[in-house]
């Protein structure tokens, strides 16, 4: 994908379930919003791999007005004291990889295990399982990714990119969660990520209010987001408000948000 004026709000994505966790609602809502790019996350019968038949044949149908853009079955969100987990997740990434080659999704998305406190050094034994995914991925031409989350050895930028770099492998980046984990300003870190990220989950944070809209947190967001327009970012930027009691509305706020930040970048660019 390139970053000239005519793809830039075909690079919008939204995770399904942050419409609705019915495939068919999640869907039908989008496309009166005119969203063709999902990320796959979690159904009304539960999370990925884990879904019935008659989803697989919902989200099968779906490849002829939608693009699959990354799968999240949410591993490795465990201690990695928990060998037996992180064994059975190991085990049954290779239904996630038949998933998405099915649906023709790039990417896998997993993240860096439970933290057992705030301030701790990062452990040396969450590499190994991460490097198998890793491997696991690539051998089926798939690319794994890491996702930050508070709860997890990767919550921060810093902390992500420590252990991307430690195991070469690319982000999924998620500035909300960076916030919620702690960091007040990802300036400093943008050329590193710029490098590494493959896909963007876009919400903001704020003390008094958790997470919120794009436009509405503490941080500002759409600087963070002119960043990557800027420096030609070629992937996804994708929804991911939190916002579980007004999804639908939310995800048109949030829309709206981010088209009117790219409408803002694409005049100024023209009139430079």
């Amino acid at each position: 994908m390139n970053n000239t004026d005519s793809d830039l709000t075909s690079r919008i994505s939204i995770v399904s379930d942050e419409i609705s966790d019915d495939f068919s609602e999640a869907a039908s809502f989008a496309n009166t919003l005119s969203l063709r790019n999902f990320e796959l996350r979690k159904f009304t019968e539960g999370r990925i791999p884990d879904i019935e038949a008659t989803t697989l044949r919902k989200l099968l149908d779906g490849k002829e007005h939608f693009n699959f853009t990354l799968i999240s079955p949410g591993y490795f969100k465990h201690f990695v004291s928990d060998r037996k987990k992180t064994n059975h997740q190991t085990n049954r990434i290779q239904l996630c990889i038949d998933l998405a080659k099915r649906l023709e999704a790039k990417f896998i998305s997993v993240f860096t295990f439970k933290r057992n406190s705030r301030d701790s050094k990062i452990p040396e034994d969450i590499y190994e399982p991460l490097l198998r995914l890793k491997d696991l991925c690539e051998n089926n031409s798939l690319i794994l990714l890491l996702e930050n989350s508070p709860n997890c050895w990767a919550d921060t930028v810093e902390n992500l990119l420590s252990v991307a770099y430690k195991t070469g492998i690319d982000v999924n980046w998620d500035p909300g969660n960076s916030l919620a984990s702690g960091h007040q300003n990802h300036q400093l870190y943008l050329g590193p990520l710029l490098q590494i990220t493959k896909n963007i989950h876009l919400k903001n944070w704020g003390p008094d209010i958790g997470y919120c809209s794009i436009l509405s947190g503490a941080y500002d967001l759409a600087s963070e987001i002119n960043y990557f327009l800027y420096n030609k970012y070629p992937g996804y930027f994708c929804i991911e408000h939190h916002q579980w009691n007004n999804r639908k509305e939310s995800t048109l706020e949030n829309l709206n948000e981010l088209k009117s930040i790219i409408c803002k970048f694409r005049n100024q660019a023209w009139t430079k």
